[in-house]
């Protein structure tokens, strides 16, 4: 394991990579197997997810846009998310939130075919406006704590598939919550979720965003996100989780 912020400049970033890659070797975070963090054989057992859900109601949706009958005004318009949160994708996603191995996340977004990301690019791109993918916020007390952001990082990590920006300037999280893990039903996690979040500003000018976190369960999260930015005039709320 080594630990890098992603703050740092490509050229450090790599040196650091080749120093720790030869002081503490990859190993994959399936079965240990030194070399890389997923290997052949634990990719083959990796989960992908072939049936959409709206991300409203959960129930099969065509590409998990929300179903016509479940839209609201300040809704999330879809859903994206490309594996089954067990086994290797499990372990991974804990590597990266709990034991801030920064560059799995890389190799991690690797493993998604790029076709995955063609409808969510063609859709936003029919918007007609400049899209922003925004990463669900820690509240800042938890960032200290924690010293970065898994869903930033993952950010970072998919940002180049999907061709746009990143930014981490607008959502903001203004409540400190108790985390969604802990909540043992899905009426707690929304009630857990209310006034969480806030923005910068009114920004009337604010295209089509995409939303990225690290899993979707309840999507307490993701919506109240998404009502957030709906509220200050995005006209269109996409989110993409790595797991569901």
């Amino acid at each position: 394991m080594f630990v890098f912020g992603p703050g740092l400049t490509p050229g450090i970033s790599t040196l650091i990579v080749n120093i720790l890659d030869i002081l503490f070797p990859k190993h994959c975070v399936g079965c240990g197997r030194l070399g890389r963090y997923f290997c052949p054989g634990c990719i083959s057992a990796i989960q992908t997810i072939n049936a959409p859900i709206c991300p409203a109601c959960e129930n099969l949706a065509i590409d998990g846009a929300t179903h016509p009958g479940c839209r609201t005004r300040y809704c999330l318009d879809g859903l994206t998310s490309f594996f089954r949160y067990d086994g290797v994708v499990r372990k991974a996603i804990k590597g990266i939130k709990y034991r801030l191995i920064f560059d799995l996340a890389v190799e991690f977004i690797s493993l998604i075919p790029d076709v995955s990301f063609s409808r969510r690019t063609t859709l936003l791109s029919l918007k007609g406006q400049s899209s922003v993918l925004v990463p669900i916020p820690l509240h800042p007390s938890r960032l200290r704590e924690r010293g970065f952001n898994q869903a930033e990082v993952l950010g970072k990590a998919i940002t180049d598939k999907l061709n746009i920006p990143l930014r981490t300037d607008i959502l903001l999280r203004v409540k400190r919550t108790i985390p969604q893990v802990e909540m043992k039903s899905k009426d707690a996690r929304l009630k857990n979720m209310d006034g969480v979040f806030a923005v910068n500003q009114d920004d009337d000018s604010l295209g089509p965003v995409v939303l990225v976190d690290d899993v979707f369960t309840t999507g307490a999260t993701m919506r109240a996100a998404a009502n957030t930015l709906k509220r200050i005039g995005a006209p269109f709320v996409w989110g993409i989780t790595i797991a569901r």
